[in-house]
Protein backbone atom coordinates (compact mmCIF):
# COMPACT_ATOMS: atom_id res chain seq x y z
CA UNK A 1 0.00 0.00 0.00
CA UNK A 2 1.71 3.43 -0.50
CA UNK A 3 2.83 5.61 1.96
CA UNK A 4 0.49 8.52 3.39
CA UNK A 5 0.88 11.22 5.83
CA UNK A 6 2.08 11.29 8.75
CA UNK A 7 -1.14 12.03 10.17
CA UNK A 8 -2.77 9.04 9.24
CA UNK A 9 -2.55 7.26 12.94
CA UNK A 10 -3.69 10.91 14.38
CA UNK A 11 -7.66 10.66 15.17
CA UNK A 12 -9.97 12.18 12.44
CA UNK A 13 -11.71 14.51 15.06
CA UNK A 14 -8.39 15.52 16.16
CA UNK A 15 -7.29 16.76 12.47
CA UNK A 16 -8.43 20.07 10.94
CA UNK A 17 -10.48 19.86 8.20
CA UNK A 18 -7.92 20.64 5.57
CA UNK A 19 -5.81 17.94 7.25
CA UNK A 20 -8.38 14.71 7.05
CA UNK A 21 -7.99 14.53 3.19
CA UNK A 22 -4.38 14.53 3.19
CA UNK A 23 -4.08 12.20 6.46
CA UNK A 24 -6.97 9.21 4.32
CA UNK A 25 -5.06 9.92 0.95
CA UNK A 26 -1.61 8.06 -0.56
CA UNK A 27 1.23 10.40 0.08
CA UNK A 28 1.25 13.45 -2.20
CA UNK A 29 -1.81 12.68 -4.17
CA UNK A 30 -4.12 15.47 -3.20
CA UNK A 31 -5.16 17.76 -5.79
CA UNK A 32 -7.49 20.48 -6.70
CA UNK A 33 -11.00 18.75 -8.27
CA UNK A 34 -11.35 22.05 -11.05
CA UNK A 35 -11.38 26.07 -11.11
CA UNK A 36 -15.38 25.52 -10.37
CA UNK A 37 -15.12 23.51 -7.13
CA UNK A 38 -12.33 24.88 -5.77
CA UNK A 39 -13.50 28.75 -6.48
CA UNK A 40 -14.55 30.29 -2.91
CA UNK A 41 -17.90 29.84 -2.09
CA UNK A 42 -18.93 32.05 0.71
CA UNK A 43 -22.68 31.73 2.15
CA UNK A 44 -24.64 35.10 0.78
CA UNK A 45 -27.36 34.60 3.59
CA UNK A 46 -25.25 34.20 6.79
CA UNK A 47 -24.37 37.80 7.22
CA UNK A 48 -28.08 38.63 7.80
CA UNK A 49 -27.57 36.57 11.37
CA UNK A 50 -24.30 38.29 12.41
CA UNK A 51 -22.50 34.87 11.23
CA UNK A 52 -19.03 35.08 9.11
CA UNK A 53 -19.06 33.60 6.18
CA UNK A 54 -16.62 30.72 5.84
CA UNK A 55 -15.23 30.98 2.04
CA UNK A 56 -15.41 26.73 1.93
CA UNK A 57 -19.11 27.07 3.05
CA UNK A 58 -18.06 23.82 5.21
CA UNK A 59 -16.63 21.55 2.74
CA UNK A 60 -13.88 20.79 0.99
CA UNK A 61 -13.37 18.81 -1.95
CA UNK A 62 -10.44 17.24 -3.96
CA UNK A 63 -8.71 14.64 -5.81
CA UNK A 64 -6.46 11.89 -4.64
CA UNK A 65 -6.11 8.38 -4.99
CA UNK A 66 -6.45 5.39 -2.09
CA UNK A 67 -3.83 2.52 -2.51
CA UNK A 68 -3.42 3.82 -5.87
CA UNK A 69 -7.56 4.27 -6.91
CA UNK A 70 -8.72 7.45 -8.35
CA UNK A 71 -11.16 9.16 -5.57
CA UNK A 72 -13.42 12.42 -5.44
CA UNK A 73 -13.68 13.48 -1.52
CA UNK A 74 -16.00 15.04 0.10
CA UNK A 75 -14.78 16.35 3.91
CA UNK A 76 -17.87 18.46 5.86
CA UNK A 77 -16.51 20.96 8.86
CA UNK A 78 -18.39 20.09 11.77
CA UNK A 79 -16.05 23.54 13.38
CA UNK A 80 -18.44 25.61 11.33
CA UNK A 81 -22.14 25.58 11.88
CA UNK A 82 -22.15 22.53 13.05
CA UNK A 83 -21.31 21.31 9.80
CA UNK A 84 -24.94 22.66 8.15
CA UNK A 85 -25.25 21.91 4.53
CA UNK A 86 -26.33 25.33 3.14
CA UNK A 87 -26.80 25.97 -0.09
CA UNK A 88 -23.80 26.90 -1.73
CA UNK A 89 -22.16 23.73 0.84
CA UNK A 90 -24.77 21.43 -1.01
CA UNK A 91 -24.69 22.50 -4.25
CA UNK A 92 -20.67 21.38 -4.00
CA UNK A 93 -22.00 18.12 -3.11
CA UNK A 94 -24.42 17.97 -6.34
CA UNK A 95 -21.50 19.21 -8.75
CA UNK A 96 -19.12 16.77 -7.58
CA UNK A 97 -21.76 14.06 -7.71
CA UNK A 98 -22.08 14.85 -11.28
CA UNK A 99 -18.71 15.37 -11.90
CA UNK A 100 -17.89 11.78 -11.01
CA UNK A 101 -20.66 10.72 -13.34
CA UNK A 102 -18.99 12.38 -16.20
CA UNK A 103 -15.14 11.02 -14.89
CA UNK A 104 -16.26 7.46 -13.00
CA UNK A 105 -13.57 7.62 -10.79
CA UNK A 106 -13.39 4.64 -8.53
CA UNK A 107 -15.50 5.88 -5.66
CA UNK A 108 -16.98 9.10 -4.06
CA UNK A 109 -15.85 9.61 -0.41
CA UNK A 110 -17.32 11.55 2.33
CA UNK A 111 -16.03 12.61 5.34
CA UNK A 112 -19.70 12.97 6.84
CA UNK A 113 -19.57 15.93 9.68
CA UNK A 114 -23.01 17.35 9.23
CA UNK A 115 -26.17 18.31 11.54
CA UNK A 116 -28.38 18.62 8.19
CA UNK A 117 -30.05 21.53 6.01
CA UNK A 118 -28.74 24.99 7.58
CA UNK A 119 -31.34 26.48 9.77
CA UNK A 120 -30.35 30.49 9.00
CA UNK A 121 -30.71 29.17 5.01
CA UNK A 122 -33.65 26.56 4.91
CA UNK A 123 -35.51 26.97 1.61
CA UNK A 124 -32.34 27.50 -0.80
CA UNK A 125 -30.62 24.80 1.52
CA UNK A 126 -33.51 21.85 1.96
CA UNK A 127 -33.80 22.47 -2.50
CA UNK A 128 -29.63 22.09 -2.70
CA UNK A 129 -29.66 19.16 -0.68
CA UNK A 130 -32.50 17.22 -2.27
CA UNK A 131 -30.96 17.76 -5.28
CA UNK A 132 -27.58 16.78 -3.88
CA UNK A 133 -29.20 13.18 -2.82
CA UNK A 134 -30.70 12.50 -6.00
CA UNK A 135 -27.49 13.01 -7.82
CA UNK A 136 -25.58 10.76 -5.51
CA UNK A 137 -27.88 8.22 -6.39
CA UNK A 138 -27.82 8.77 -10.16
CA UNK A 139 -24.82 8.34 -9.47
CA UNK A 140 -24.81 4.99 -8.05
CA UNK A 141 -26.97 4.07 -10.38
CA UNK A 142 -24.66 4.64 -13.09
CA UNK A 143 -21.88 2.45 -11.45
CA UNK A 144 -19.67 4.46 -9.32
CA UNK A 145 -20.11 3.69 -5.65
CA UNK A 146 -20.29 6.64 -3.20
CA UNK A 147 -18.66 5.71 0.43
CA UNK A 148 -19.48 8.05 3.35
CA UNK A 149 -17.55 7.63 6.81
CA UNK A 150 -19.32 9.55 9.46
CA UNK A 151 -15.92 11.23 11.52
CA UNK A 152 -18.22 13.65 13.27
CA UNK A 153 -22.10 13.62 14.21
CA UNK A 154 -24.23 13.31 11.12
CA UNK A 155 -27.83 14.36 11.82
CA UNK A 156 -30.93 15.70 9.87
CA UNK A 157 -31.12 15.62 5.95
CA UNK A 158 -27.57 14.62 6.08
CA UNK A 159 -27.86 11.26 7.73
CA UNK A 160 -30.30 10.57 4.85
CA UNK A 161 -28.00 11.39 2.32
CA UNK A 162 -25.38 9.28 4.52
CA UNK A 163 -27.25 6.31 4.39
CA UNK A 164 -28.12 6.64 0.59
CA UNK A 165 -24.33 5.27 -0.11
CA UNK A 166 -23.17 2.46 -0.66
CA UNK A 167 -21.73 1.56 2.39
CA UNK A 168 -21.63 4.21 5.38
CA UNK A 169 -19.86 3.54 8.80
CA UNK A 170 -19.02 5.67 11.68
CA UNK A 171 -15.71 6.15 14.08
CA UNK A 172 -16.27 5.76 17.49
CA UNK A 173 -17.99 8.19 19.33
CA UNK A 174 -20.06 9.69 16.83
CA UNK A 175 -23.71 9.65 16.52
CA UNK A 176 -26.05 9.07 13.71
CA UNK A 177 -30.08 9.90 12.95
CA UNK A 178 -32.61 11.76 11.35
CA UNK A 179 -34.24 13.53 14.45
CA UNK A 180 -32.08 14.82 17.22
CA UNK A 181 -32.90 13.97 21.08
CA UNK A 182 -33.67 17.18 21.81
CA UNK A 183 -35.87 17.35 18.51
CA UNK A 184 -37.48 14.01 20.35
CA UNK A 185 -38.16 15.31 23.47
CA UNK A 186 -39.26 18.66 22.22
CA UNK A 187 -41.97 17.15 20.05
CA UNK A 188 -42.91 13.56 22.01
CA UNK A 189 -42.06 14.85 25.57
CA UNK A 190 -39.28 13.57 28.55
CA UNK A 191 -41.00 10.67 29.20
CA UNK A 192 -39.82 9.00 25.69
CA UNK A 193 -36.55 10.56 25.59
CA UNK A 194 -34.79 12.51 28.41
CA UNK A 195 -32.15 14.59 26.04
CA UNK A 196 -29.58 14.75 28.73
CA UNK A 197 -29.87 11.11 29.51
CA UNK A 198 -26.53 10.60 27.65
CA UNK A 199 -27.07 6.44 28.15
CA UNK A 200 -30.26 6.27 26.30
CA UNK A 201 -28.93 9.26 23.43
CA UNK A 202 -25.87 6.81 23.38
CA UNK A 203 -28.10 3.12 22.79
CA UNK A 204 -30.04 4.81 20.21
CA UNK A 205 -27.87 6.95 17.78
CA UNK A 206 -24.46 6.08 19.11
CA UNK A 207 -21.83 4.75 16.83
CA UNK A 208 -21.42 1.37 18.84
CA UNK A 209 -25.17 1.18 19.15
CA UNK A 210 -25.82 1.87 15.29
CA UNK A 211 -23.15 -0.59 14.46
CA UNK A 212 -24.87 -3.76 16.80
CA UNK A 213 -27.83 -3.10 15.50
CA UNK A 214 -26.53 -4.00 11.87
CA UNK A 215 -27.07 -0.46 10.60
CA UNK A 216 -23.76 1.37 10.23
CA UNK A 217 -20.04 -0.31 10.18
CA UNK A 218 -17.81 0.70 12.95
CA UNK A 219 -14.30 2.01 12.52
CA UNK A 220 -11.92 3.08 14.52
CA UNK A 221 -10.99 6.75 14.61
CA UNK A 222 -7.90 6.64 13.02
CA UNK A 223 -6.96 7.42 9.18
CA UNK A 224 -5.48 3.81 8.64
CA UNK A 225 -8.60 2.32 9.60
CA UNK A 226 -10.71 5.11 7.17
CA UNK A 227 -8.31 3.67 4.37
CA UNK A 228 -8.62 0.24 4.69
CA UNK A 229 -12.00 0.60 5.07
CA UNK A 230 -12.75 2.55 1.20
CA UNK A 231 -10.29 0.32 -0.16
CA UNK A 232 -12.75 -2.69 1.64
CA UNK A 233 -15.71 -0.66 -0.14
CA UNK A 234 -14.56 -0.07 -3.64
CA UNK A 235 -13.82 -3.91 -3.98
CA UNK A 236 -17.34 -4.95 -2.44
CA UNK A 237 -19.47 -2.47 -4.74
CA UNK A 238 -22.73 -3.64 -6.20
CA UNK A 239 -25.26 -2.31 -8.61
CA UNK A 240 -27.55 0.35 -6.86
CA UNK A 241 -30.04 -2.26 -8.31
CA UNK A 242 -28.71 -5.56 -6.05
CA UNK A 243 -28.47 -2.81 -3.26
CA UNK A 244 -31.90 -1.81 -3.24
CA UNK A 245 -33.60 -5.25 -3.64
CA UNK A 246 -31.09 -6.03 -0.53
CA UNK A 247 -31.65 -3.16 1.29
CA UNK A 248 -35.39 -3.77 0.86
CA UNK A 249 -35.07 -7.32 2.52
CA UNK A 250 -32.90 -6.09 5.03
CA UNK A 251 -35.28 -3.32 6.38
CA UNK A 252 -38.40 -5.21 6.26
CA UNK A 253 -36.60 -8.02 8.21
CA UNK A 254 -35.68 -4.98 10.78
CA UNK A 255 -39.45 -3.44 11.09
CA UNK A 256 -40.90 -7.15 11.39
CA UNK A 257 -38.56 -7.79 14.43
CA UNK A 258 -39.94 -4.64 15.64
CA UNK A 259 -43.49 -5.45 15.59
CA UNK A 260 -42.67 -9.21 16.76
CA UNK A 261 -41.08 -7.76 19.79
CA UNK A 262 -43.37 -5.04 20.51
CA UNK A 263 -40.23 -3.14 21.79
CA UNK A 264 -36.92 -1.27 20.64
CA UNK A 265 -33.79 -3.02 21.67
CA UNK A 266 -32.63 0.48 22.41
CA UNK A 267 -34.91 1.23 25.02
CA UNK A 268 -36.16 -0.68 28.62
CA UNK A 269 -39.60 -0.05 27.88
CA UNK A 270 -42.20 -1.77 25.77
CA UNK A 271 -43.04 0.24 22.24
CA UNK A 272 -45.72 -1.07 19.98
CA UNK A 273 -45.61 -1.00 16.31
CA UNK A 274 -49.23 0.33 15.65
CA UNK A 275 -50.14 -1.15 12.24
CA UNK A 276 -50.02 0.89 8.88
CA UNK A 277 -53.63 2.33 8.07
CA UNK A 278 -53.44 5.73 5.74
CA UNK A 279 -55.93 8.36 6.40
CA UNK A 280 -58.68 9.77 4.46
CA UNK A 281 -57.36 10.87 0.66
CA UNK A 282 -57.11 15.21 1.31
CA UNK A 283 -60.15 16.50 -0.45
CA UNK A 284 -58.07 18.44 -2.30
CA UNK A 285 -57.09 15.62 -4.56
CA UNK A 286 -60.49 14.37 -4.59
CA UNK A 287 -60.75 14.90 -8.49
CA UNK A 288 -57.56 13.45 -9.60
CA UNK A 289 -58.10 10.37 -8.17
CA UNK A 290 -62.20 10.18 -9.27
CA UNK A 291 -61.04 8.07 -11.69
CA UNK A 292 -58.23 6.48 -10.86
CA UNK A 293 -57.54 2.52 -9.97
CA UNK A 294 -55.78 1.16 -6.83
CA UNK A 295 -53.14 -1.12 -7.65
CA UNK A 296 -52.49 -2.18 -3.27
CA UNK A 297 -54.76 -2.99 -0.73
CA UNK A 298 -53.20 -0.24 1.22
CA UNK A 299 -53.90 2.21 -1.88
CA UNK A 300 -50.34 3.82 -1.40
CA UNK A 301 -50.56 3.38 -5.72
CA UNK A 302 -53.41 4.01 -8.14
CA UNK A 303 -53.44 3.82 -11.93
CA UNK A 304 -55.15 6.21 -14.50
CA UNK A 305 -56.87 4.63 -16.91
CA UNK A 306 -54.78 5.37 -19.61
CA UNK A 307 -52.37 3.32 -17.92
CA UNK A 308 -48.78 4.85 -18.14
CA UNK A 309 -49.71 7.40 -15.24
CA UNK A 310 -49.47 6.51 -11.64
CA UNK A 311 -50.25 8.32 -8.70
CA UNK A 312 -48.59 7.64 -5.46
CA UNK A 313 -51.08 8.93 -2.43
CA UNK A 314 -49.42 11.01 0.28
CA UNK A 315 -49.28 10.44 3.95
CA UNK A 316 -51.77 13.22 4.19
CA UNK A 317 -52.57 13.49 7.91
CA UNK A 318 -49.76 11.45 9.13
CA UNK A 319 -46.21 10.91 9.20
CA UNK A 320 -43.82 9.22 7.13
CA UNK A 321 -41.96 6.59 8.85
CA UNK A 322 -40.26 3.00 9.02
CA UNK A 323 -43.84 1.69 8.10
CA UNK A 324 -44.85 3.74 5.49
CA UNK A 325 -41.43 3.65 3.48
CA UNK A 326 -41.31 0.09 3.89
CA UNK A 327 -44.77 -0.23 2.30
CA UNK A 328 -44.81 2.42 -0.30
CA UNK A 329 -41.33 0.52 -1.64
CA UNK A 330 -42.59 -2.06 -1.32
CA UNK A 331 -45.32 -1.44 -3.72
CA UNK A 332 -43.17 0.68 -5.88
CA UNK A 333 -40.91 -2.35 -6.51
CA UNK A 334 -43.63 -5.03 -7.72
CA UNK A 335 -45.29 -2.51 -9.93
CA UNK A 336 -42.65 -0.41 -11.59
CA UNK A 337 -39.60 -1.45 -10.97
CA UNK A 338 -39.69 -3.96 -14.01
CA UNK A 339 -41.00 -1.25 -15.97
CA UNK A 340 -40.06 -1.38 -19.93
CA UNK A 341 -38.10 2.15 -20.92
CA UNK A 342 -39.77 2.41 -24.01
CA UNK A 343 -42.98 2.09 -22.04
CA UNK A 344 -41.74 5.67 -20.30
CA UNK A 345 -44.45 5.38 -17.16
CA UNK A 346 -44.79 8.82 -15.32
CA UNK A 347 -44.93 7.91 -11.60
CA UNK A 348 -46.98 11.32 -9.73
CA UNK A 349 -45.22 11.62 -6.04
CA UNK A 350 -47.76 13.51 -4.04
CA UNK A 351 -46.88 15.18 -1.39
CA UNK A 352 -48.94 16.65 1.38
CA UNK A 353 -48.18 14.83 5.35
CA UNK A 354 -46.99 15.82 8.97
CA UNK A 355 -43.42 15.11 7.67
CA UNK A 356 -41.04 12.00 8.73
CA UNK A 357 -41.69 10.22 11.81
CA UNK A 358 -40.09 11.99 15.03
CA UNK A 359 -40.19 9.48 17.66
CA UNK A 360 -37.62 7.35 19.36
CA UNK A 361 -38.73 3.95 18.04
CA UNK A 362 -38.19 5.52 14.80
CA UNK A 363 -34.76 6.59 15.68
CA UNK A 364 -34.39 3.14 16.92
CA UNK A 365 -34.67 1.44 13.87
CA UNK A 366 -32.90 3.76 11.76
CA UNK A 367 -36.00 5.78 10.60
CA UNK A 368 -32.78 7.70 7.64
CA UNK A 369 -32.23 4.27 6.03
CA UNK A 370 -36.09 4.04 5.27
CA UNK A 371 -35.99 7.36 3.58
CA UNK A 372 -33.00 6.76 2.67
CA UNK A 373 -33.91 3.60 0.83
CA UNK A 374 -37.22 5.17 -0.48
CA UNK A 375 -35.39 7.88 -2.06
CA UNK A 376 -33.29 4.81 -3.91
CA UNK A 377 -36.27 3.39 -5.42
CA UNK A 378 -36.77 6.45 -6.86
CA UNK A 379 -34.13 6.70 -8.46
CA UNK A 380 -34.12 3.16 -9.53
CA UNK A 381 -36.98 3.93 -11.11
CA UNK A 382 -35.60 7.06 -12.85
CA UNK A 383 -32.58 4.79 -14.20
CA UNK A 384 -35.35 2.38 -15.63
CA UNK A 385 -36.97 4.99 -17.27
CA UNK A 386 -40.15 5.62 -15.10
CA UNK A 387 -40.86 9.32 -14.92
CA UNK A 388 -40.76 11.23 -11.55
CA UNK A 389 -42.88 13.90 -11.42
CA UNK A 390 -44.03 16.39 -8.61
CA UNK A 391 -46.85 17.22 -7.05
CA UNK A 392 -46.81 19.60 -3.61
CA UNK A 393 -50.57 19.29 -2.95
CA UNK A 394 -50.69 20.61 0.57
CA UNK A 395 -47.80 20.44 2.92
CA UNK A 396 -44.33 19.76 2.03
CA UNK A 397 -42.54 18.64 5.25
CA UNK A 398 -38.72 17.91 6.19
CA UNK A 399 -37.07 15.44 5.48
CA UNK A 400 -40.49 13.22 4.01
CA UNK A 401 -40.57 15.57 1.28
CA UNK A 402 -36.87 16.15 0.69
CA UNK A 403 -36.59 12.30 0.40
CA UNK A 404 -40.21 12.16 -1.71
CA UNK A 405 -41.22 14.78 -3.95
CA UNK A 406 -37.69 16.84 -4.18
CA UNK A 407 -37.01 13.69 -6.03
CA UNK A 408 -38.84 13.95 -8.94
CA UNK A 409 -37.47 15.42 -12.07
CA UNK A 410 -39.89 18.05 -12.55
CA UNK A 411 -42.73 19.50 -9.58
CA UNK A 412 -45.36 21.47 -9.35
CA UNK A 413 -47.46 22.72 -6.21
CA UNK A 414 -50.57 23.90 -5.84
CA UNK A 415 -50.23 27.76 -4.78
CA UNK A 416 -51.67 27.09 -0.89
CA UNK A 417 -49.20 24.45 -0.60
CA UNK A 418 -46.42 25.25 2.15
CA UNK A 419 -42.84 23.76 2.15
CA UNK A 420 -42.02 23.38 5.97
CA UNK A 421 -37.99 23.02 5.89
CA UNK A 422 -37.47 24.27 9.68
CA UNK A 423 -40.69 24.39 11.84
CA UNK A 424 -41.30 27.42 14.00
CA UNK A 425 -39.58 25.90 16.99
CA UNK A 426 -36.55 25.52 15.26
CA UNK A 427 -36.52 28.86 13.36
CA UNK A 428 -37.28 30.49 17.46
CA UNK A 429 -34.35 29.15 18.55
CA UNK A 430 -32.15 30.58 15.37
CA UNK A 431 -33.81 34.31 14.89
CA UNK A 432 -34.61 34.94 18.56
CA UNK A 433 -37.16 37.23 17.39
CA UNK A 434 -40.54 37.94 19.39
CA UNK A 435 -43.36 35.77 18.58
CA UNK A 436 -45.19 38.54 15.79
CA UNK A 437 -42.26 38.84 14.43
CA UNK A 438 -41.41 35.37 13.80
CA UNK A 439 -44.97 34.63 12.88
CA UNK A 440 -44.50 37.34 9.54
CA UNK A 441 -41.29 35.71 9.43
CA UNK A 442 -42.71 32.35 8.47
CA UNK A 443 -45.24 33.69 6.02
CA UNK A 444 -43.63 36.75 3.92
CA UNK A 445 -39.36 35.64 4.06
CA UNK A 446 -37.98 34.20 0.38
CA UNK A 447 -35.43 31.98 3.13
CA UNK A 448 -37.59 31.02 5.57
CA UNK A 449 -41.16 31.25 4.40
CA UNK A 450 -43.42 28.48 4.57
CA UNK A 451 -45.81 29.07 1.46
CA UNK A 452 -44.70 27.35 -1.18
CA UNK A 453 -43.46 30.60 -3.27
CA UNK A 454 -41.09 31.43 -1.43
CA UNK A 455 -39.39 27.98 -2.04
CA UNK A 456 -40.60 28.32 -5.38
CA UNK A 457 -38.07 31.45 -5.65
CA UNK A 458 -35.27 29.13 -5.30
CA UNK A 459 -36.48 26.90 -8.57
CA UNK A 460 -37.74 24.07 -6.65
CA UNK A 461 -40.82 24.60 -8.03
CA UNK A 462 -41.87 24.56 -11.67
CA UNK A 463 -45.17 25.80 -12.30
CA UNK A 464 -47.67 27.00 -9.30
CA UNK A 465 -51.50 25.38 -9.86
CA UNK A 466 -54.99 26.83 -8.91
CA UNK A 467 -55.81 22.48 -8.39
CA UNK A 468 -55.17 19.42 -9.31
CA UNK A 469 -57.39 19.05 -11.94
CA UNK A 470 -56.45 16.07 -14.29
CA UNK A 471 -56.65 17.91 -17.60
CA UNK A 472 -54.11 20.63 -16.49
CA UNK A 473 -52.30 18.19 -15.30
CA UNK A 474 -51.89 15.50 -17.50
CA UNK A 475 -53.25 17.37 -21.18
CA UNK A 476 -53.87 14.73 -23.66
CA UNK A 477 -54.50 11.55 -21.55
Amino acid sequence: MPLHGPASTVPLCALTLAQRIPAVADRGSVRPVNASLDAPRPSPHLARWGIAPQDDDGIVVARATIDGAPLLIAAQDERFLGGSAGANHADTLRRLFELAGAERPAAVVILAASGGVRLHEANPAEWALARALAALLDLRAAGVPVLVAGVADVFGGASVLACAAARIALISGVRLGLSGPAVIETARGRKELDARDTATVARVFGAEARAAAGHVELIADSADSVRRWIVRGIEEATSLAAWVQATQVRLAARLADAVSAGTSAAMSAPTEVAPLSLPPLPQNLASLYANAVPVDPAGWLARLPAGRTWLCRPAGAATFGPREAQSLDSVLLASLAAAAPDAAPTLVLIGDSRGHEVSLLAESLCVSQYLAQHAAVLALLRARGVVLRGLLSGVGHSAEFFSHVLQAQTIDALVEARVVAMEPAALARVTRLPQADLAALIENDPLLGHPVRHFARWAGIADLLPDANPARLFPGG
